[in-house]
């Protein structure tokens, strides 16, 4: 079963992050024969499951993203249609696109101007946030709603709360999720923040959220916070952190090749087989028992019912040994504090809206 196919449609980005995991990732652009393969392999149970668009940027190999969106709506595929994008290329007829094909948005944006563009640059070194801002305005000219995603490093970790800011300024953001640097690709060069400057810094975006919810009315949701929400209710049994750590997802590089997860992608250990030959199910099963066991640690936390368990591939690149991602621990424990402390209600404090796209 592959609950979480993620598509990396190209390597290429026109972004030169200095953080980016995916740096190594094959350049080449993902043809649309590869593409619909890998969603007929997930969709062959007929169960639903996550279809997520990726790269490097997505957006340059938009007619091949376009197509595949086209065969899943046509034929009427179980998928929950996802973008990650840095949203710099899109244009109205791209969101028109989006729209029309109920594509839930995730955008890529690591806070403040000030604090994004020193981390998130283009080749040149210049910043992105303008770029990005325009994007996403697109996205608010056809009605859509969108997520952001911010990569926590050492740089932006004491400014979490401007992400905050940033998504009441944009006015269409409704889900903001916090992803720890990774110490693959280009992301072993750059300081990983403190458990210490997390734990604060996702306190203090969170305050300003409910601080802001009060005097808008309107109310963010945070990733984190949800999946505690999810594990309470026992949704998610086990580990509960992302399906590639129960062997339910499929990361398909631009050449077809099936992976565990992104961010092992190119290792042979975490190889699940080729679209052409279709998943392994002995090698993922293999690899599922090896990323359950490399983190069985977890399951000695007397927060693991509320957390579901670290990364795995940000623990494995990080060499932590048998204990966990310290910066990571702080992610979930803040997160489940935060949850205990405002359960019945929205994560805000106050009734929150759950139709929002999820990214």
């Amino acid at each position: 079963m592959v609950r979480m196919l993620i598509l990396s449609l190209t390597g290429a980005c026109n972004f030169a992050c200095k953080y980016c995991y995916a740096h190594e990732h094959p350049p080449e652009l993902m043809d649309a024969a590869t593409g619909i393969a890998a969603v007929e392999m997930a969709a062959a149970d007929g169960q639903a499951f996550i279809l997520q668009f990726t790269g490097g940027e997505p957006l340059l190999n938009f007619p091949v993203m376009q197509e595949i969106i086209r065969h899943v709506r046509e034929n009427g595929l179980p998928a929950i249609l996802q973008l990650q994008t840095n949203a710099s290329l899109l244009t109205r007829e791209m969101a028109a696109v989006l729209k029309a094909g109920q594509v839930g948005i995730g955008i890529s944006l690591d806070g403040r101007p000030d604090v994004n563009d020193r981390q998130r640059c283009l080749p040149d070194g210049q910043g992105t946030c303008r770029q990005i801002l325009q994007g996403a305005g697109q996205l608010a000219a056809q009605g859509m709603a969108a997520g952001i995603t911010c990569v926590v490093t050492n740089e932006n970790v004491k400014n979490l709360a401007g992400i905050v800011e940033m998504a009441y300024y944009l006015g269409n953001v409704r889900r903001i999720g916090f992803d720890l640097l990774r110490s693959q690709g280009k992301g072993g060069a750059v300081t990983p923040p403190s458990s210490a400057a997390v734990w604060q810094g996702v306190k203090e975006a969170l305050e300003t959220a409910e601080r802001m919810a009060k005097q808008t009315g309107i109310s963010l949701l945070f990733s984190q916070v949800e999946r505690v929400d999810t594990l309470s209710r026992k949704q998610m049994p086990g580990f509960g952190h992302c399906h590639a750590m129960n062997g339910e997802a499929a990361f398909v590089d631009a050449q077809g090749n099936l992976y565990a997860c992104a961010s092992l992608a190119g290792n042979p250990d975490f190889c699940l087989g080729h679209v052409t030959t279709g998943l392994d199910k002995a090698r993922q099963k293999k690899v599922a028992s090896l990323i359950q066991e490399g983190m069985s640690f977890c399951r000695h936390c007397p927060s693991f019912s509320l957390c579901g368990g670290a990364c795995f591939a940000r623990w494995y690149g990080a060499g932590c040994g048998n204990q966990g991602y310290a910066a990571e621990c702080a992610l979930k424990q803040v997160a489940i504090e935060w949850y205990l402390a405002h359960q019945g209600k929205g994560q805000s404090g106050h009734e929150s809206c759950v139709t929002a796209c999820r990214c």
